[in-house]
């Protein structure tokens, strides 16, 4: 479960910026939060609410971008930059990038730091935080730093017990993780099926919907290959109890998928009734939210299944606003969210805010100079727990609004 996460010169964040998933005894005693094995208490979601432009992808990028230095930046090829952007607009273009990031593991809690630009990793460091009945005690996993007189890192290997010729591997745009990963290293395979549990709508370029990318037809078609895999039989069912219950007039679908000799061909046929009227229609002739519905329950219940973190941006993307409270709900119920899995989205659809706490709300918007500035509802004086925070939101009160 992830704590918190933060950045700085971050694309269009100059400065440090942190979202934070930890409450405090002040927040409500509801199903949106849940005691930890560290005896934190967490929420199991939060919003990004913010004017177009604002920030709010740059925000959700964060998390993604430490899943693939965590997972998959040894896979790159050595020479690869690393895809990452300082703010543009002003002398920090040519400083680092900072990323942290709190999450826990089996009561542990671990603090992973980078220090980066898109040239190499400067600085990484995991610490570790145990607590016993006696006391909390916090202890450095490893670190590595580059010695730039030297053209080589300082490591240090402390109480990983990193494997032998483990340094002939270690390459400036690859994680200590990532690379230890080809080792078979235990205790980085632990960290690794932290990261590989963040499902996520968000790449690099920004929000993997967005039609002005060239791989943002392929989100359906990897849908349908997800449905059609006999693992997830049972997640198809779900998603099929849920699409219907959403009173689409869908009660079930099947995927055909035919290997070619050099490609696979993929479709879907969804069975529609309606009184005493039934039949089959293929999927392209089903309305953008349905399409939209059939990606988002993919991530959804992958997660909801395991456990884990989702990041989705443009969570209301041709859906009803009631559709996205719905959605939403499912992390909040225990019923559906048995793993305390936890959701991370933006939206316009600004009725949610009348359906989560002070808590459960980061607020966005640039300054004068460019800058994306965030906050938790939480961290602004005079803000009630009993106001109606939609209603003041779009009466311009907490700021983050479109100046029009």
């Amino acid at each position: 479960m992830i704590h918190s996460f933060s950045c700085k010169n971050f694309y269009s964040f100059g400065d440090l910026t942190t979202v934070n998933f930890v409450v405090n005894d002040k927040a409500p005693n509801n199903n949106g939060y849940f005691l930890a094995s560290s005896d934190n208490r967490l929420s199991k979601i939060e919003t990004v609410i913010g004017p177009n432009a604002s920030g709010k992808t740059n925000l959700l990028k964060v998390m993604p971008f430490f899943k693939w230095l965590v997972a998959d930046s040894f896979i790159a090829s050595p020479s690869a930059p690393l895809p990452v952007k300082p703010f543009m607009f002003g002398e920090q273009k040519n400083n680092s990038t900072e990323l942290s990031a709190d999450f826990e593991i089996d009561g542990d809690i671990y603090t992973y730091n980078f220090i980066l630009d898109d040239k190499k990793i400067l600085s990484e460091e995991l610490k570790k935080k145990n607590k016993t009945n006696q006391k909390t005690t916090s202890k450095k996993v490893f670190s590595r730093l580059w010695n730039e007189e030297t053209k080589k890192y300082e490591l240090d290997d402390n109480i990983f017990n990193l494997p032998k010729d483990f340094e002939k591997l270690l390459r400036t745009n690859a994680s200590v993780i990532s690379t230890a990963i080809r080792f078979n290293h235990k205790e980085s395979q632990k960290i690794l099926s932290f990261w590989q549990k963040v499902e996520t709508n968000v790449i690099e370029a920004g929000w993997i919907g967005d039609h002005l990318l060239p791989n943002a037809d392929q989100q359906l078609l990897e849908a349908l290959d997800f449905y059609s895999e006999s693992e997830n039989e049972t997640l198809k069912k779900e998603a099929e109890k849920l699409l219907s219950r959403f009173d689409l007039g869908l009660k079930s679908f099947e995927i055909m998928k035919e290997k070619k000799e050099n490609s696979i061909s993929i479709d879907a046929s969804i069975f529609h009734s309606f009184g005493s009227q039934s039949g089959n229609l293929p999927i392209r002739y089903e309305s953008s939210g349905t399409k939209q519905l059939f990606i988002l329950l993919k991530t959804i219940l992958l997660v909801l299944d395991k456990g884990g973190v989702a990041i989705l941006d443009e969570f209301d993307v041709n859906l009803h606003p009631e559709m996205v409270l719905s959605l939403f709900e499912l992390f909040i119920q225990p019923e559906t969210n048995p793993h305390n899995a936890q959701l991370l989205f933006s939206t316009h659809s600004h009725r949610v805010l009348s359906k989560l706490d002070k808590y459960q709300i980061v607020l966005i918007e640039k300054n004068e100079k460019g800058v994306s500035e965030s906050w938790r509802l939480d961290e602004m004086a005079g803000v009630r727990a009993d106001d109606n925070y939609y209603t003041k939101y779009i009466a311009g009160a907490y700021g983050a609004i479109p100046k029009l």
